[in-house]
């Protein structure tokens, strides 16, 4: 199981956002029992306190629950406890090393990192009160820790019959956004260019006898044409 722990200065914004997110994200993807997910403040600042209002309708937006999270403060057994502890700018690495000793095992990460922004900060909007952007680079980042971590994708079509079905299950597996189409067309434009979940994806194809089975051998041509790995399983 890997373990993930967030951190940000009170535990009351950033990190309960990408607890929560990064919890719904593996809870759709069909991948939460492997994973154990939450969030730590680097300050005693809001100790108890719950997620701070405007993240917590942020989250309420997007159909994600925060109900019972209160703010907690990192402890120095946190490090061996976690496989991963991220944070969100230099401020917070700095104090993470300092509680933990430093990072002998390479422990310490920024979540912008895995957005492919090396170390660029993500703003508290506790400060800059723009939670939508909060919310995208979060989101980003959380997205992007994920693919780093699993990046292979299980579609699985066996019991598929009809063409819906088979977007339904790309949806939910793949974390489509709610707007991205239902087509040939759209799924190469999200393969090449839109967020979504894996890298690489092992297909099971409908029973020979599925009206969507030839359908379904196209949908894998087209992953393939836009650089996607597919391993077909028996």
């Amino acid at each position: 199981m890997m373990k993930i722990l967030f951190v940000c200065h009170g535990n009351i914004c950033r990190s309960p956002m990408a607890e929560f997110i990064l919890k719904d994200m593996v809870q759709k993807s069909g991948l939460a029992a492997g994973f154990e997910i939450a969030s730590a403040a680097t300050s005693s600042e809001e100790l108890g306190n719950p997620v701070y209002p405007p993240a917590r309708r942020k989250l309420a937006e997007h159909g994600i629950d925060c109900a019972g999270k209160t703010a907690r403060r990192i402890r120095r057994e946190d490090y061996e406890g976690w496989d991963l502890l991220i944070g969100f700018d230099e401020e917070n690495m700095r104090h993470m090393a300092r509680a933990f000793g430093g990072d002998p095992e390479g422990k310490l990460h920024r979540l912008s990192e895995y957005a492919g922004r090396g170390e660029d900060e993500i703003d508290d909007p506790w400060y800059t009160r723009d939670f939508d952007t909060a919310w995208e680079d979060i989101y980003e980042g959380c997205l992007g820790l994920l693919n780093a971590l699993m990046p292979e994708v299980t579609l699985d079509f066996s019991a598929c019959r009809e063409r819906p079905e088979l977007y339904e299950i790309m949806a939910d597996r793949m974390l489509w956004q709610p707007s991205y189409g239902r087509n040939l067309d759209a799924l190469y434009d999200l393969l090449t260019g839109l967020p979504h979940l894996g890298r690489s994806f092992a297909v099971c194809l409908p029973a020979e006898d599925a009206p969507c089975r030839g359908y379904a051998e196209i949908i894998t041509q087209v992953m393939e044409d836009a650089g996607a790995e597919v391993r077909i399983l028996a």
